[in-house]
């Protein structure tokens, strides 16, 4: 079947073709069509039984080009190639996170999967101040699995090469590499800015020698670390939550790159989310702050434990190490906690990359921009930049996530 776009029109006439769907739906002739036109990327639709509401799917195809900016900014649809072996292999190791796909096309590059009608997107709900306790947990779970499994901890040296080589995800890590660690950083035409945010600070940011030099640190590491599989794009908008549950969606710029990525980029939402509370004086945002400092102490520390739990049961079962033989009893520990420092330092150098870009980049977060009024806006850029360049330039004299909490606390009472 060559491509073609599928639409509000022509989806339930393709959905009666698939077998996978069939046992969806018990009829094809009640069936509502919605659009979904919240993503960026790609068109998505909501599938739904009107006489059974409980019949629903979740359709998601990718254009060969990006879908808000039209046929004139082409783009290859490998990007739903990648999310496809993203999901298959985020199934396979950690398959309670993931939503069900139903059904998968490389040719039409389409995706049919489970659809999350009872959840809320994490970013929409931690606007709205309420509280998930599973959060930390969930999420760490998520991270521990996904990056050990694919990493060469637990591979074969041919295995992880071989899927370091199938990950390629050149057009969609270019857009990374420019969006995240290069426009933010130059006085480029795709940057946006508030206009009540001080050029001083932007300049202390864009003409500093030595912020940009440590950037381009990052950006080299992104570039050329192929520790793990990555979901790489795994902001609180590619979390789907409610109090029981935590799914991950959206890996569309998967690939191998440096685990600290993943964790970075979630850590770095969540401090955003942390300023758009931390102003406000109400015991009520008082306290939500302060949950939302302890869910990202709990989940670097869990996703350190899980990790190395995993690390240690997989060289017990397998009967090899990734060092070879211990002579002296401590060199597998010692490797292990460098490992997970130099994870731990690369996590908060990407995380402050990525709270910068989406403060002059492009690409804005609702948590801050919710707020009207511009000035209001600009205190909380302006902190969260600050905390943001403190942590890039000093990443490796950090000891703890709880001293990088302290960071946010005190650039935020300013």
């Amino acid at each position: 079947m060559e491509y073609y776009q599928l639409t509000q029109t022509n989806l339930t006439d393709y959905l009666k073709l698939l077998p996978e769907v069939q046992l969806r739906f018990s009829s094809f002739d009640s069936l509502k069509v919605q659009e979904i036109n919240d993503g960026n990327m790609n068109y998505a639709f909501v599938v739904t039984n009107k006489l059974d509401t409980n019949q629903s799917v979740f359709v998601k195809q990718a254009p060969p080009y990006i879908k808000v900016l039209g046929e004139q900014w082409p783009l290859t649809r490998q990007r739903m190639t990648a999310e496809i072996n993203a999901l298959n292999y985020q199934v396979s190791v950690c398959p309670e996170m993931v939503p069900e796909v139903y059904y998968q096309s490389e040719t039409l590059s389409v995706l049919i999967m489970e659809n999350l009608s009872t959840h809320a997107l994490l970013r929409t709900e931690l606007i709205q101040g309420r509280y998930l306790p599973r959060l930390a947990e969930d999420l760490s779970t998520f991270l521990a699995e996904t990056l050990f499994y694919s990493s060469d901890f637990a591979l074969p040296s041919a295995d992880k090469k071989a899927m370091v080589s199938k990950s390629s995800n050149q057009e969609m890590c270019q857009i990374t590499e420019d969006f995240v660690f290069t426009y933010p950083f130059e006085h480029h035409d795709m940057n946006d800015y508030n206009p009540a945010l001080s050029q001083s600070i932007i300049d202390s940011i864009q003409k500093d020698a030595n912020v940009r030099a440590h950037v381009a640190q990052m950006k080299f590491i992104f570039m050329n670390r192929p520790e793990a599989l990555l979901h790489g794009d795994l902001h609180t908008s590619s979390v789907m939550v409610n109090v029981q549950q935590t799914f991950v969606i959206d890996p569309e710029f998967s690939f191998a790159g440096p685990m600290g990525f993943d964790i970075g980029a979630l850590i770095a939402n969540l401090y955003l989310s942390y300023f758009s509370h931390a102003h406000k004086s109400s015991a009520e945002s008082v306290n939500y702050s302060q949950w939302l400092l302890q869910t990202i102490d709990d989940l670097w520390y869990k996703f350190e434990a899980k990790f190395l739990s995993l690390w240690s049961e997989h060289e017990q079962s397998a009967l090899s190490t990734f060092m070879g033989k211990d002579l002296t009893g401590d060199s597998h520990q010692i490797f292990r906690q460098i490992f997970l420092q130099q994870v731990f330092s690369n996590t908060l150098g990407f995380a402050a990359c990525k709270m910068i870009r989406r403060i002059l980049g492009v690409a804005k977060v609702a948590d801050f921009m919710q707020f009207e009024d511009q000035k209001l806006r600009a205190k909380l850029e302006t902190q969260a930049l600050k905390m943001a360049t403190t942590m890039l330039l000093n990443r490796q004299s950090y000891a703890n996530i709880g001293d990088v909490n302290k960071l946010a606390e005190d650039v935020s009472s300013i």
